[in-house]
C-alpha cells in the first residue's frame, strides 16, 4: 500500500504554499523613504513623529498589515530591535513616534511582507547629547589638556 501524496497533490500543495498570504500584497521588492530631512538631529528624551513612504518596486502602496517596523539603538546588531507601532496617515504613508532614550545612532528598520529579510535599507536618525564613559583622546590632544589643567593649577595624579 503506497501512503505518499500523489504527485498532483503535492504540485498543487508547493503552489499555493508559495502564493501570497491572504491580505499580502505580494510585494517581492519594497523601499522604505524618509518624509522628514534625515540630517535633523534629534533630542533625547522627546517624541517625534516621523514619517515614511513604504511602497512596492512598481510604485504601489504597501498595506497597513504587511509592514513592520522596528528601531535599533547604536551599531552592534547584535542589539536587539525594538518594535515601533506605526499609524497609517494615507496610503503607503507611516507615522511612527521616535524617543530616543539617550543620544547616538538610531536606525529605523522596515519589513515587507514578501520581501527578503533584510533587502530594504534602514533610515539612520543621530540623537544629540554626551555618552557617558571614557573617551580616547590622541596622545597629543592628551598632552593639550595636561598644560590646560597645570596652567590652570591642577595637579595630576601620576
Amino acid at each position: 500500500m503506497r501512503t505518499s501524496l500523489p504527485h498532483w497533490a503535492l504540485v498543487l500543495a508547493l503552489t499555493l504554499a508559495a502564493l501570497p498570504q491572504a491580505g499580502s500584497a505580494g510585494v517581492k521588492q519594497a523601499s522604505l523613504s524618509p518624509l522628514f530631512d534625515t540630517t535633523t538631529r534629534f533630542k533625547p528624551k522627546k517624541t517625534f513623529k516621523l514619517r515614511f513612504r513604504v511602497q512596492s518596486a512598481s510604485g504601489a502602496p504597501v498595506p497597513k498589515d504587511d509592514v513592520m517596523f522596528t528601531l535599533q539603538h547604536g551599531i552592534d546588531l547584535k542589539e536587539p530591535a525594538i518594535p515601533l507601532h506605526a499609524r497609517l496617515v494615507k496610503s503607503g504613508v507611516f507615522e511612527i513616534p521616535f524617543s530616543p532614550e539617550g543620544p547616538g545612532q538610531y536606525r529605523v528598520f522596515a519589513a515587507v511582507r514578501g520581501t527578503q529579510a533584510g533587502s530594504i535599507a534602514p533610515v539612520r536618525l543621530g540623537v544629540v547629547g554626551a555618552v557617558g564613559g571614557f573617551v580616547e583622546v590622541s596622545p597629543e590632544k592628551d598632552a593639550e589638556m595636561q598644560a590646560r589643567a597645570r596652567n590652570a593649577g591642577w595637579r595630576s595624579k601620576r
